[in-house]
């Protein structure tokens, strides 16, 4: 395994890394069938409030606790909500998404895991006139893993200061 052999130095680049390559994906609904493979198989995905977290609430907005779960909210979004299809048969408002990231930590965890965070601010560009607004304010607290294939999201939790999204939005935070 990677983290067997890597100095904590490498190991806290490829955490960081891979929060990199999130946002690149996640900010490009042509990369979003990429987004499931950067979770284990048994990999979370939560979107909660700050309140539900400081409160102790589990109530979250999302929670997909698989990769599986994770690949079904891909092919919803493909396929319902409809993006990159038709215009006429989408269900939602078509949005650039934009996600500004920083600053970014990653520490080791007592179980070999590192824990990675980072500050988050979303906005979004609508292409038919060019307004840009913010969508959500929050931050990172994930846990990621380390295999022979690298980096992963072992949890991937978006705690939003933002309580209630002004729109639907469908793509990842």
């Amino acid at each position: 395994m990677l983290r067997d052999r890597a100095d904590p130095a490498v190991l806290r680049e490829a955490a960081l890394a891979l929060l990199t390559r999130y946002v690149r994906v996640v900010d490009d609904p042509r990369r979003l069938e990429e987004w499931p493979e950067l979770f284990t198989a048994d990999g979370a995905y939560v979107v909660v409030t700050r309140e539900n977290v400081e409160r102790g609430l589990p109530v979250a907005i999302v929670r997909d606790d698989t990769q599986e779960r994770i690949q079904d909210r891909l092919t919803v979004i493909r396929e319902f909500w409809g993006a990159g299809g038709r215009a006429e048969d989408r269900h939602y408002n078509e949005a650039w998404p934009r996600h500004l990231i920083g600053p970014a930590w990653a520490e080791p965890a007592e179980d070999g895991r590192w824990r990675l965070g980072a500050h988050l601010a979303v906005y979004l560009t609508q292409p038919l006139d060019g307004s840009s607004r913010l969508l959500c304010v929050g931050c990172y607290d994930d846990v990621v893993e380390f295999s022979a294939q690298g980096p992963r999201f072992r949890a991937k939790t978006v705690i939003l200061d933002t309580p209630v999204l002004p729109d639907i939005f469908v793509y990842p935070l």
